[in-house]
């Protein structure tokens, strides 16, 4: 068998609903499967697979994995895949019907590489002011541009050889919130000296939740940023947002410049409760006013800053005190 498709899922049967029938249209001659990784769902994600297998093309299996993370997913999905190579694509992920065809012309092309295509937003979700601050922040690429190396990974849409899958062992399932597809990545380059590449013209659309709002926003970049600490006391120096980290470490009255106490204390005002209600608030109010649009982008970025050090902290303090349970488990 030529490819495996690997996609983790928690409660987005409705998205995965569309995902696996943007799927189901591929036009791909070789042998190829998809297996359904469900993670904890409470929702009908069993009943949507078991309908889709009565008419689905290809062989696709439904698993189930107890531990919390798209990692631990994607793991269990992996393992018992038969392909030569594995495509993962999150459960939001729309394809269109060469992006199989596509991924593994790239990997054959270019041996002892991962291959990750472009993440493009609904249309529709770009059509707010919010959409169009946030389509900013994402530029899209030619998708004629040729392929070419990078640094940044995303498991929403991302093939390997499954060998290298074997090699590492997996993803790292101690990320439970995210991360685990970079630093996957980076051991890949590390330990196996693959590259990893984006493909602009691996064109997919995300069907994002967080993507219709700037609160679900700002709640999905807090959620994300939760990993980061952890990450950080992994990789040390070789962690990819050093920047980040230190802006949101508290401060250190010995080290830290003036200037830098200063930007930690006002992430830390941002990110309370109180100020993140009021600042969310606020911008919604401005997206109905006149005021011009450099006044709101800055309104955006303010309130986001506060929203990632508020999740930062959150998995500082989840990493302490997992770290303290075990001292004290320790010694008894």
């Amino acid at each position: 068998m030529k490819i495996s498709v690997i996609i983790p899922t928690h409660n987005r049967s409705d998205a995965l609903q569309l995902t696996l029938e943007r799927l189901a249209a591929q036009n791909f001659d070789s042998e190829w499967e998809v297996i359904v990784a469900n993670n904890n769902s409470t929702d009908d994600t069993d009943k949507v697979v078991r309908a889709w297998q009565q008419k689905f093309p290809v062989p696709l299996r439904l698993v189930q994995e107890k531990t919390p993370g798209a990692g631990a997913a994607r793991n269990t999905g992996a393992r018992i895949a038969a392909g030569e190579y594995l495509i993962f694509i999150d459960n939001d992920i729309l394809t269109e019907p060469d992006f199989i065809q596509r991924h593994l012309h790239a990997l054959e092309q270019n041996p002892n590489s991962w291959i990750m295509g472009q993440i493009v937003n609904l249309p529709e979700q770009e059509n707010s002011v919010f959409g169009k601050y946030r389509k900013t922040l994402f530029p899209v690429l030619p998708i004629d541009e040729s392929i070419r190396e990078t640094n940044a990974i995303t498991g929403q849409t991302v093939s390997m050889p499954r060998e290298h899958f074997i090699q590492l062992n997996g993803f790292d399932e101690k990320f439970t919130f995210c991360g685990e597809d970079q630093e996957f990545a980076m051991r890949a380059r590390k330990q196996l000296k693959a590259k990893t590449l984006l493909a602009p013209g691996i064109l997919v659309l995300h069907n994002d939740w967080a993507g219709w709002t700037f609160r679900d926003f700002c709640l999905r970049q807090r959620i994300y940023a939760r990993s980061e600490f952890f990450f950080w006391k992994k990789y040390s120096d070789e962690h990819p947002r050093q920047q980040l980290v230190r802006e949101n470490l508290p401060v250190n009255w010995r080290e830290d410049s003036l200037k830098l106490m200063v930007r930690k204390q006002l992430k830390q005002l941002l990110g309370g409760d109180v100020s993140q209600n009021l600042l969310v608030r606020l911008c919604l109010l401005i997206e109905q006013s006149p005021f011009p649009r450099s006044v709101l982008w800055r309104l955006y970025k303010l309130t986001l800053a506060g929203a990632i050090n508020r999740g930062f902290r959150e998995g500082r303090e989840s990493v302490l005190a997992k770290a303290q349970s075990h001292n004290d488990r320790s010694e008894l």
